[in-house]
């Protein structure tokens, strides 16, 4: 029985075990997927220990996305441009980075009237969710403009070096400004991670708020963004679609 882990801080919420477990036994393949909390500290040991063998995979969640990218032998190519890992694959004693938020994301846009006509982006954040965001968000060609914010301009400036778009750029999250769609990217409103980085007044105007987190279903942003008069929808579809890419890089054809 090799083992699948997801590495990360504040992680006890995660669905990810139910959601792998359910499908290696529906599949009978011989592997367990297990919560695994680390510090900043302990993650090259353990990406190290899990090479030498017994692991199968790993799932890599916020803060370390982007300190996995450094920890990988071999990276995918969305890895390396958005320089985010949020899965690995270990094989012959070397860790495979790969980046499956892209999948996620894009998967659960499909279907939205919002964006089959011209709309504008706020993406709230500047880790790997929030990059994975922006680089799907770029493919639509019915896209306006695009904003990414931080707390300061200057690393949201940073970030958005990585596309050359002119409809893309970096604000300071102060100077926050309602676009048709809103994605929040953040670890705010998660268990043990309470609050909100915008109120109702500042999202009047936009038509939808993308809460990234899928736990707890309905955030403080969320109810906020209701009472601005935007539609919400939440992570769930998100969550899913990248666990479906992530099954298929650990199992291959073996399902």
């Amino acid at each position: 029985m090799e083992r699948i882990v997801l590495l990360g801080t504040n992680i006890a919420h995660s669905r990810s075990p139910e959601f792998h477990n359910r499908l290696f036994a529906k599949h009978n393949l011989p592997y367990q997927y297990e919560l695994l909390p680390v510090t900043p500290e302990e993650l090259p040991g353990a990406i190290m220990r899990m090479k030498r063998g017994g692991y199968r995979g790993a799932n890599v969640t916020s803060p370390y996305k982007e300190l996995a990218v450094e920890l990988v032998d071999k990276s995918s190519e969305s890895v390396r441009h958005i320089g985010s890992v949020n899965t690995i694959l270990f094989e012959e004693k070397r860790a495979i980075g790969f980046n499956t938020d892209v999948d996620g994301f894009a998967a659960s846009l499909q279907g939205l009237p919002l964006l089959d006509k011209p709309f504008t982006a706020a993406v709230l954040g500047t880790g790997g969710a929030a990059r994975a965001a922006v680089d799907v968000l770029l493919r639509h060609q019915t896209l306006q403009r695009i904003t990414l914010y931080s707390q300061s301009s200057e690393k949201a400036d940073h970030e958005t070096c990585r596309w050359d778009d002119p409809r893309l750029s970096g604000e300071a999250l102060p100077d926050f400004e309602p676009a048709d769609l809103i994605v929040h990217a953040t670890p705010v409103g998660l268990p043990g991670v309470p609050g909100r980085l915008l109120n109702p007044d500042d999202m009047e105007g936009g038509k939808l708020l993308y809460e990234m987190i899928y736990h707890p279903p309905v955030t403080e942003l969320m109810k906020a963004a209701r009472t601005g008069g935007l539609q919400v929808m939440n992570g769930e579809k998100m969550f899913i679609g990248q666990a479906e890419k992530a099954f298929e890089i650990w199992v291959g054809s073996h399902a």
